[in-house]
């Protein structure tokens, strides 16, 4: 690793030990502050591990953990402890057979917290971690676990239906169902099931009906040619 590269990764990883402090550590006792200090270094000394071991991924790690935190995978000092300790026991125990490209390494990664449906206290009765808190809560939302999808990715997505990998619905169009039914943004969904960030919300037919329709109404375009009476009297 270069000596900039080691440099910005550092501060990637200073930031990211930043935002856990700042969000997870309110007023607490002595011991609790020594023995998040020690989480806090072991959490350091992994990460840099890692940034030394598989240089050309240590960005997308670190851009995967602060993704966990945004979806509330990530919820306390605990919880950010034992994923990145998952995480570097998955890398170091697949990388080395890995044949892939970068993206192919991580296409899973943000996949590897635990399934448990635990509560997050703060963000809604039933708010569920992988789930989205921007997205409205309605009563019955629920969420698979990561290891048991309704079928794999790559046998979701269709020419006339997407199927959606927590209840095996097939829809058309994915967005609406998934944010009523499972409370989890197109972004959720894909980080939840490691999806690539490309991974269609609709199904190709609708996108094409769709672009046909705006098309024919002329939606998105604008003839300069045709101007209007101008407002400006001479």
């Amino acid at each position: 690793m270069t000596q900039a590269k080691g440099s910005f990764i550092e501060k990637g990883i200073g930031r990211l030990l930043s935002r856990l402090q700042q969000e997870f550590l309110p007023s607490q006792t002595l011991n609790d502050i020594v023995g998040q200090a020690e989480q806090l270094r072991g959490m350091t000394e992994i990460l840099l591990n890692l940034s030394r071991q598989y240089p050309e991924r240590a960005s997308t790690v670190l851009n995967v953990l602060f993704g966990l935190v945004d979806l509330g995978v990530i919820h306390d000092m605990n919880s950010a402890s034992g994923e990145i300790t998952r995480l570097a026991q998955k890398m170091t125990t697949v990388l080395p057979a890995e044949q892939g490209g970068v993206d192919d390494a991580f296409a899973g990664f943000a996949a590897l917290a635990t399934g448990q449906h635990s509560k997050v206290a703060g963000v809604g009765s039933h708010f569920v971690q992988g789930m989205s808190p921007e997205v409205k809560e309605k009563p019955g939302q629920w969420i698979a676990n990561r290891d048991e999808p309704y079928c794999s990715p790559q046998e979701s997505v269709f020419h006339d239906e997407i199927i959606c990998l927590h209840c095996g619905g097939a829809f058309s169009m994915l967005k609406r169902h998934i944010e009523r039914q499972h409370r989890q943004s197109p972004e959720g969904y894909r980080v939840y099931w490691g999806l690539a960030p490309d991974y269609p919300m609709a199904c190709e037919s609708y996108s094409t009906m769709k672009k046909l329709e705006a098309s024919r109404t002329g939606l998105g375009h604008y003839d300069r040619k045709k101007k209007g009476p101008s407002r400006i009297k001479a």
